[in-house]
């Protein structure tokens, strides 16, 4: 121990005797040591750090999935089918379901809408979280007539002042009175998302969900989200094949409903990232491409300082000193020197952290979490070692075995690096090279993909669009008072100044919610099993004019599509195509399938126009066959607003919720937003990693850049006398120039084609963040390679012009 503490004695003195050196390589260090520990932090929080309840491990997400190799988008459980697994699993240590609730909060005389979720009552149990005081529900509460509400501490504080004597108290929510049992510790999240949840109610019968337009009692209706706790000594395996054969029973059961309808579990934590955990592990391993280059870069810069150390190496080896200890005391050198550098990358990364979570997308999971824990500063302080042996080793493995004889002689302190030095520095040179080019053509390749999946065709205009959701207590409103609110809010928002269209629609393009249905041909019925599936929405007269969606054949909805009137359907060009086959599908007929509790909303419908194609939850899908039904003759419950606007969108916003509130006090507007920043949530993540990666081959590039010229002019320098000799013969200004920018370039080109060998095998692992981009594109490649081609040229031609100035009678003078 007193050895190594005299080694780090020892190296810090010398360290900083060479200042010019130390800072340079101080300053490469941090950027790539403070890149990596900020993307760790990232990784570290979303996608390593258990969910921070009891025995992480052992909670799985349970849902449902069409078994022909189709994913059902967002929540997938009915709760009858929810039900039905809790009572049938043998495997699971409780099963608890929790639905998304926007509520509406009326206190002091107004309307405030807070997060809300209805779950079922085991689901603090299954978690192993208790109530910061009071309780949370009891198993005979759900689904119970009682209207009861477990609070979020944020909201206790915010709304009751932290009054303890909350419990047993009333409040409002949706024109009910809510018993609150209950509020939750601080830091309580569940379910894990951007927004904390507010309130949690419970499952009641006979009642809708709060704007979740769902009905506890219909099997095709499916808006829930499951969590499962699998029993200890119970694998994954075997809870899936038990979920296998409940859903087998359940589809022979319910054939109309569950028929191409299967269930299972994965971690709950790999279904919370989603896939956003293969994002963070490619922007990882960018990052750490980056501190390759930085380590590249170091050793360069240790082997032309063991150079210039050639005589005082030479001097200890002739007093005693053995190879191995001055290995020893080198490569303690080069980790005092890495620890350093990662102190100040440390220090970047917690001023750097804040800017990476502001290109975050805020509707990512766990975004709240990120930070630099223990467990970050454990990496930092690992990856400080490794790449202190890593840059160190091969520089002190060269300067252990000096020429004592050449060493030793009074040219000593002038002396040269050897060929397996000069080798060794072009190495890390092509290495560096090829390192860069494989970021540079991946941010290409990923740049070329968010540039065609910001430009996918919408098949809407997006331009002057604001959207807003509204609940409506179904306490004050029936179906028909739902309608009338409806169509007078819409008139009224029409003769608002600077609105030329406003209507309605549920679910709402690119919302992440969808609604599907069985459906026949009227003219080619076939067995309920045999029904096809297709997406739908309900919209309020105006829709497809507002959207601006194109009117293909027919007419769209008007005024004589209204409650008690002939049931109409629109299709879009993708069902017409699909199901009609090059007939004129107007006026042919189809039947909505549903419960019988819903029949008179699901009559078999005339179809009445045909309309162009959209993107319906993800820009990244193609349009699917869908069909829209009119707003007023299937009323479950207040739409999205849509208006579209002369001007600003932003302009009118006010002007809306006074309208809204005019109408009714007790009704709050809520996520408000353009189109365009619906738009920018869904592209969040490809936004996310490109500009992350570009910004890492941004880095790259600059020190690719300052390697390469670190070698070049070293070599220049090494190469003085030979110039001269050259010049003084007869050579050139330009063939001197040629000369050393031949050899520059030869390393950069050398360095590209392996890079590109490399890149495109790492491309084909990432395929799957590429949209209508091959992951061989050739245009990113070119011009990665033209990149890579200018930075060897630009760090070639300095030294270049440098050694063109030399005087061959001065050189020769001191040689």
């Amino acid at each position: 121990m007193e050895a190594f503490l005299a080694d780090v004695r020892y190296a810090v003195r010398g360290l900083l005797n060479a200042r010019g050196f130390t800072a340079v390589a101080l300053i490469t260090l941090a950027v790539g040591v403070g890149a990596n520990v900020a993307m760790f932090s990232v990784v570290n929080s979303v996608l390593l750090r258990p969910l921070p309840f009891r025995d992480p491990q052992r909670l799985v997400a349970l849902s449902e999935f069409d078994p022909r190799g189709k994913a059902f988008p967002g929540p997938t459980l009915s709760y009858p089918d929810f039900l039905d697994i809790r009572a049938h699993n043998k495997n699971l240590d409780g099963v608890a379901a929790y639905g998304h609730s926007d509520v509406t909060l009326a206190s002091g005389g107004q309307a405030v809408h807070i997060q809300g979720e209805t779950v079922s009552a085991s689901l603090f149990s299954l978690l192993g979280v208790h109530a910061a005081f009071g309780r949370t529900f009891l198993d005979d509460e759900e689904r119970s007539n009682q209207h009861l509400a477990v609070v979020g501490d944020s909201f206790w504080r915010s709304h009751f002042n932290s009054d303890r004597g909350v419990i047993g108290s009333t409040v409002n929510l949706n024109g009910r009175a809510f018993t609150i049992v209950g509020v939750m510790p601080q830091g309580f999240q569940f379910p894990v998302r951007a927004e904390a949840t507010d309130v949690w109610l419970t499952f009641t019968p006979n009642e809708l969900l709060p704007t979740s337009h769902a009905n506890l009692q219909l099997r095709e209706d499916h808006f829930l989200d499951a969590i499962a706790r699998v029993k200890p000594g119970v694998t994954l395996e075997q809870v899936n094949a038990e979920l296998t054969s409940v859903g087998q029973a359940l589809a022979s059961e319910y054939p109309i409903t569950n028929n191409n309808t299967a269930i299972a579990a994965r971690p709950e934590l790999e279904y919370l990232v989603g896939d956003t955990r293969t994002s963070l592990l490619m922007l990882f391993a960018a990052v750490g491409l980056v501190l390759l280059i930085a380590s590249a870069n170091v050793a360069n810069l240790l082997l032309a300082r063991s150079t210039g150390r050639t005589r005082e190496m030479a001097l200890r080896v002739a007093i005693g000193a053995s190879p191995s200890r001055i290995i020893r005391q080198l490569v303690t050198e080069s980790i005092v020197l890495s620890m350093a550098g990662a102190a100040l990358g440390v220090v970047a990364a917690a001023g750097t952290l804040s800017g990476i979570l502001h290109l975050y997308p805020s509707n990512l999971p766990r975004v709240q979490e990120v930070g630099i824990d223990l467990r970050v500063l454990a990496f930092t302080i690992g990856v400080a070692s490794l790449t202190g042996i890593l840059f160190g080793l091969a520089p002190a493995l060269h300067a252990a075995r000096p020429n004592l004889a050449e060493a030793m002689k009074e040219g000593g302190r002038t002396s040269t690096a050897g060929p397996r030095q000069n080798r060794l520095r072009s190495a890390l040179v092509i290495a560096e090279t090829a390192l860069g080019l494989m970021l540079v053509a991946g941010a290409g390749l990923l740049v070329r993909s968010f540039q065609h999946l910001s430009r996918s065709d919408l098949g809407f205009n997006p331009g002057h669009l604001l959207t807003a959701n509204f609940n409506l207590s179904d306490t004050r409103y029936n179906a028909d008072q739902e309608d009338r609110f409806v169509s007078s809010l819409l008139d009224r928002l029409k003769a608002l100044p600077g609105v030329s269209g406003a209507t309605g629609a549920l679910p709402l393009p690119l919302y992440n919610d969808n609604f599907y249905a069985n459906f026949e041909l009227a003219e080619h019925p076939v067995p309920k099993q045999n029904q096809p599936l297709s997406g739908f929405y309900v919209v309020s007269p105006g829709f497809f004019e507002a959207m601006q969606i194109p009117l293909l054949n027919g007419r769209t909805f008007d005024e004589r599509d209204r409650r008690n009137s002939t049931p109409v359907v629109i299709v879009t060009r993708a069902f017409a195509e699909k199901y009609f086959h090059g007939e004129n599908p107007i006026g042919k007929r189809i039947t909505i399938e549903g419960s019988e509790a819903q029949r008179e909303n699901y009559r078999t419908r005339e179809i009445i126009g045909v309309v162009g194609d959209i993107r319906r939850s993800n820009l990244r899908l193609a349009p699917t066959p869908a069909y829209y039904v009119p707003l007023p003759q299937l009323m479950w419950g207040p739409p999205t607003l849509v208006i579209r606007t002369a001007a600003d969108p932003a302009n009118v916003t006010e002007e809306i919720r006074k309208t809204v509130a005019a109408m009714d006090p007790d009704i709050a507007l809520y996520d408000v937003r353009t189109m365009d920043d619906r738009m920018a949530l869904d592209l969040g993540l490809a936004r996310f990693q490109t500009v992350l990666l570009g910004l890492f081959a941004g880095i790259a590039l600059l020190l690719t850049t300052v390697g390469l010229y670190g070698v070049m002019a070293y070599t220049v320098g090494q190469r003085i006398h030979e110039i001269g000799v050259r010049q003084a013969l007869g050579a050139t200004k330009s063939h001197v120039l040629r000369l050393v920018i031949a050899r520059g370039m030869m390393l950069t080109l050398t360095g590209i084609g392996i890079g590109i060998i490399a890149a495109l095998e790492m491309a084909r692992l990432a395929e799957s963040l590429l949209y209508e981009v091959p992951s061989h594109d050739p245009v990113s490649y070119l011009i990665a390679s033209a990149a890579l081609a200018a930075v060897g040229l630009l760090a070639s031609y300095i030294p270049a012009l440098r050694a063109t100035r030399v005087d061959p009678l001065v050189v020769l003078r001191y040689h």
